[in-house]
Parts: structure tokens; sequence; C-alpha cells
């Protein structure tokens, strides 16, 4: 029976395409990079990684630099991230269920807590920042592991490829958002 709910933040709880898409064209500009257009953004979310990677002339040897430069500038954007419409309210009604409610991301844990004690959200059991964009699913079983949990008991809520590659590896089920990225 599932009884553990892992959460993507953005894109699923919170619509943060708007400002991501602000923030990359900022740090787009500033490191001479391809800009982008909010119609790219379809495109490009059905794609692996890599092949973001390299459709916006991405080294991957960058991915580091660029991706403290967004996390840094989501910290400044806070106010401008919001809770997508009626989530709240899911969220309360899984809690009142007793599900157990996390979230594993990219973003991190300050600006997701943060965001979170804005919207009255500070519900979750525990917050997850996964640093490696190509490893969610070790963040994922590594959770798992740590609070000793069955796989069968727990589903992720994402909205992106990766998300679903993610829990393919860690043999975990998914649902799939189609508001998100």
């Amino acid at each position: 029976m599932v009884n553990t709910l892992i959460f993507d933040f953005d894109g699923t709880i919170v619509d943060s395409i708007g400002i991501g898409l602000e923030i990359y064209n900022e740090i787009a500009e500033e490191c001479n990079l391809k800009k982008l257009n909010p119609s790219d953004l379809i495109e490009l979310g059905k794609r692996p990684i890599v092949e973001k990677c390299n459709v916006l002339g991405i080294s991957l040897t960058q991915i580091p630099f660029l991706a403290h430069k967004v996390n840094e500038k989501f910290k400044e954007n806070i106010s401008k991230i919001k809770v997508f419409d009626r989530m709240k309210e899911v969220l309360y009604t899984l809690e009142k269920e007793k599900y157990s409610l996390h979230i594993i991301s990219s973003n991190t844990e300050s600006t997701i807590k943060a965001v979170l004690q804005r919207n009255d959200l500070d519900i979750f059991k525990g917050i997850y920042s996964s640093k490696n964009i190509f490893g969610k699913h070790h963040i994922i079983n590594t959770f798992i592991k740590k609070n000793g949990l069955d796989k069968s008991n727990i589903v992720y809520i994402g909205d992106e490829l990766r998300d679903v590659e993610a829990c393919k590896k860690a043999k975990v089920k998914i649902i799939s958002v189609t508001w998100g990225g």
C-alpha cells in the first residue's frame, strides 16, 4: 500500500518555469550561451540532460558552475516563485489522509524551505536536495535506504523526463504531472 509520496519541487509543486527561464537567459547572456524562448521549453523538456546541453551549447563540465549560479539567482527571486493553483489544497488533503510527504529536488533546501514557509506549506517530513542532475536515482535510493522504506510503498511525483528516468533506475513508481516542465 502506497504511504510515502515524494514530490519534485520545480514544475510540480511550484510554477518556477517563468522565473527559471528569466534566470537562465540572464546567465546565458553573462556566459555567452544560447538564450531560450518560452516555446523552446516544451521541446527541451522532452530531451535527456545531455541532449539539452548539446542544444544549448553547454559542456558537461560547465554544469556545476551554472547550477550554482542558477541556485543563487533562485534565492534572490524567491518572492517570484508561486505554488501552482490548488496544489496547496491537494497537499493538505494528502497530509490529512496520512501520507508521508517528502521533496527531492535539484533546487536548494534553503530555497525550497523559504518558498514552503512563505506559502504555509510546512507539512513535508523531509526535503532532500540532489546536487547531481544526472543521478537523481541515487538520492531517491539513499532516501529509501536511510528511512528503511519499501519501494512498493512509494510514489514519486515529477514533471520531467529525467524524473521518469530516475524512477525507472530506482525502481520506484512515478506519477508525471502535465503542468510542469
